[in-house]
């Protein structure tokens, strides 16, 4: 019986330790797209700023 309550006892433990990394994966990966979205916001304002640039010397080359 104690066997059996020792195996059991085992099981749950292992249980707990498969559950706990898994949210540590999942807060891992929320992290990680965390970080992604705001390396990905200043990317779109570098490029939203050079465009504009662009825009700018397009004109003025078409007013030469």
């Amino acid at each position: 019986m104690n066997s059996a309550l020792d195996r059991i006892e085992a099981a749950m433990d292992r249980i707990a330790h498969a559950a706990q990394r898994a949210r540590q994966a999942r807060l891992d990966a929320a992290g990680q797209t965390a970080q992604l979205e705001v390396r990905h916001e200043i990317l779109r304002e570098k490029v939203g700023e050079a465009l504009s640039t662009l825009d700018v010397l397009i004109a003025r080359a078409q007013q030469s």
